[in-house]
C-alpha cells in the first residue's frame, strides 16, 4: 500500500485541551499559519472557508458502538476515523498576518492544520439535504444550539425575530417529540417574514415546497406531522424583544389550530 506524507501548514489555537471538551458547536479559534505559508493566504477575505485538520489526539477506528448497533465511521461524525482527518466549514472573521480568525472549530488546541479552501456557494451549498434521524441531539440545549447554528448559516446573525423562530422550533421538537427537519413535518407560517425565513432554514425547504407554506402575517406558526399530530403557536405582542434566554411565555403561546391563543 502506498504511503502519503502530510505536512502541517500551521496549528489551531483555542482554549480546548482534549476532544471531550470541545463545545457542541465548536470553539472560537485561530488558524496560526507557519511563516513559510504566509503567501498562501493572499486574497483570503472574511467569509466561509473549509478547514482541513489532522486529529492528532484521535485513534484510527473504523466503527464505534452505538445504541442501534455498530456504526461505521462513514455514517457518523466521530473523531475516531480510518484516517483522522477533519473537514469543517467555518466562518472566517478576519485575517491578521499569519493568523486566521474563525468563529468555531470542532477540534482542540494544537491540532495540525493541513489546508484551507474557500467555501463557494454554487458548488458547496446543498439546501434541504437528507439528514439522518439519528442525528437528533439528545439534550434540549443541544437541539437549540443546532437550530441556532442552522439559522445563522442560512439567515445570518441572530436577530430577535430569528431567535423567536429558533425557540418556536425547539417548542415543536418538544411538543411533538420529532426532529424539526423531519421529512414528515409540515410548517405553515402565518407570521412576520423574518420568522418564517428562520423556520424555512430549520425545515430545510425552499419556497413552494409542500412542507413549507408561507401566508400573510396573522401572528402564528403551525407544525403538523401525520404521526405526531399538530401544534400551533400564536405570537405574543412582546415577541419583538425576543431572545434565546427570554421566557417562552413572553414570546408565544400554544394556541388552537386556527391560531387563536389559549
Amino acid at each position: 500500500m502506498n504511503e502519503y506524507v502530510l505536512q502541517p501548514i500551521g496549528y489551531v489555537r483555542n482554549e480546548v485541551s482534549i476532544p471531550d471538551e470541545v463545545p457542541y458547536n465548536g470553539a472560537a479559534s485561530i488558524l496560526e499559519l507557519l511563516p513559510e505559508y504566509a503567501a498562501a493566504a493572499n486574497g483570503l477575505e472574511p467569509g466561509y472557508i473549509w478547514v482541513v485538520t489532522w486529529l492528532h489526539q484521535s485513534e484510527r477506528v473504523p466503527a464505534r458502538d452505538h445504541p442501534g448497533g455498530a456504526r461505521g465511521s462513514f455514517s457518523s461524525r466521530t473523531p475516531t476515523r480510518l484516517n483522522p482527518i477533519a473537514l469543517t466549514a467555518a466562518r472566517l472573521l478576519k485575517v491578521e498576518g499569519l493568523a486566521l480568525y474563525v468563529d468555531a472549530l470542532d477540534v482542540c488546541n494544537g491540532t495540525p492544520l493541513l489546508d484551507v479552501k474557500p467555501y463557494v456557494r454554487e458548488f458547496d451549498c446543498v439546501f434541504a439535504p437528507a439528514d439522518p434521524a439519528w442525528r437528533r441531539a439528545s439534550l434540549p440545549e443541544q437541539r437549540l444550539a443546532r437550530i441556532v447554528r442552522t439559522i445563522e448559516r442560512f439567515c445570518g446573525p441572530l436577530t430577535p425575530a430569528l431567535a423567536v423562530a429558533a425557540r418556536m422550533a425547539l417548542a415543536v421538537d418538544r411538543d411533538l417529540d420529532v426532529s424539526v427537519n423531519s421529512a414528515d413535518l409540515r410548517w405553515e407560517c402565518w407570521c412576520p417574514a423574518e420568522i418564517a425565513g428562520g423556520i424555512q432554514a430549520i425545515a430545510g425547504t425552499h419556497l413552494g415546497h409542500p412542507r413549507f407554506q408561507l401566508g400573510p402575517d396573522e401572528g402564528f406558526v403551525r407544525a403538523s406531522s401525520p404521526t405526531a399530530g399538530t401544534v400551533c403557536y400564536a405570537l405574543r405582542p412582546s415577541w419583538s424583544a425576543g431572545s434565546l434566554q427570554a421566557p417562552e411565555a413572553t414570546l408565544f403561546a400554544r394556541s388552537s389550530e386556527d391560531g387563536a391563543a389559549r
